[in-house]
């Protein structure tokens, strides 16, 4: 398991964001405070744009090449 801040200001990023998340088969989380949410899915995703200290939780071993395609949204 990893866990990597990220920081989403807007529903486009919000959209790629979801769009590079579910090429993998791993699962993922975003957390912000006690709010957890699906971090393939776009509603759930899209509630917590704009949220300051977003950690993004992702449930697989290796998550090297995961990490490399959203590197622009991480803090």
């Amino acid at each position: 398991m990893k866990k990597i801040s990220v920081h989403l200001s807007g529903m486009n990023e919000v959209v790629h964001f979801v769009n590079a998340i579910n090429q993998f088969e791993c699962n993922c989380d975003l957390c912000c405070g006690s709010y957890f949410v699906d971090a393939k899915s776009l509603l759930g995703v899209a509630t917590l744009q704009g949220s300051s200290n977003t950690e993004l939780i992702i449930h697989a071993d290796s998550a090297d090449v995961l990490i490399q395609s959203i590197d622009q949204y991480c803090c």
